[in-house]
């Protein structure tokens, strides 16, 4: 008897679990459904397989609906209207085009947001301590086909994204953080198209 009701406990507790990481899917998804836009101060580090810094860089995030996007980081922009993204190398002076959906590094939130969760198995799992309410979901793939190992998002209580960490299937391992977003600003769809300058290199994949 104490066997089966250790089961039975152990199948309970396992639901709720699994419900809550649901619940704070839904979450974020209710929030980039209610809003049309955002900015942040954006930060990405990367780890090898050893777990070692390989680096870090900072930048300015825009993110707009239809997965528009600008990442302007110091050698780096990259720019999507939601089906052209544009990658631009400062230090090169050089600009890779190429269609959003070829693009499987390309930084698309609604990607991780929407497109992952259905193709992932999620749970809660308890990283550094994070404020009443917020949370961290992990995804970890049900295939073999897609290309990272798991995806981490941070959610915060009112349901924005405050962090994302990936580890590819090479191991390596990149932490992309959101501090100071500002909600609904007045950014024109003209912002996320990207216009190469005259004497850019230009590799155009589409």
């Amino acid at each position: 008897m104490k066997t089966k009701i250790f089961i039975f406990i152990c199948l309970v507790s396992s639901i709720i679990y699994s419900q809550s990481a649901n619940d704070y899917i839904k979450k974020v998804r209710n929030k980039f459904n209610s809003i049309t836009n955002f900015t942040a101060n954006f930060s990405q580090n990367y780890f090898d397989a050893q777990g070692r810094d390989q680096g870090k860089s900072s930048g300015k995030f825009t993110y707009k609906r239809k997965n528009k996007f600008i990442v302007d980081l110091k050698n780096q922009l990259i720019v999507s209207d939601g089906q052209t993204i544009w990658n631009n190398d400062k230090r090169f002076n050089r600009v890779v085009i190429s269609n959003l959906t070829d693009d499987p590094t390309s930084f698309s939130l609604e990607r991780f947001i929407f497109d992952y969760p259905p193709l992932c198995k999620s749970k809660i799992v308890k990283e550094e301590p994070t404020p009443k309410g917020e949370g961290c979901i992990e995804l970890t793939p049900k295939d073999q086909d897609m290309e990272f190992k798991y995806v981490k998002i941070w959610i915060t209580n009112d349901g924005m994204i405050s962090k994302i960490e990936v580890l590819d299937r090479g191991d390596m391992r990149y932490a992309f953080q959101f501090t100071d977003l500002k909600i609904n600003q007045d950014l024109s769809d003209s912002r996320f198209t990207y216009y190469p300058p005259k004497g850019i290199k230009i590799i155009d994949l589409r």
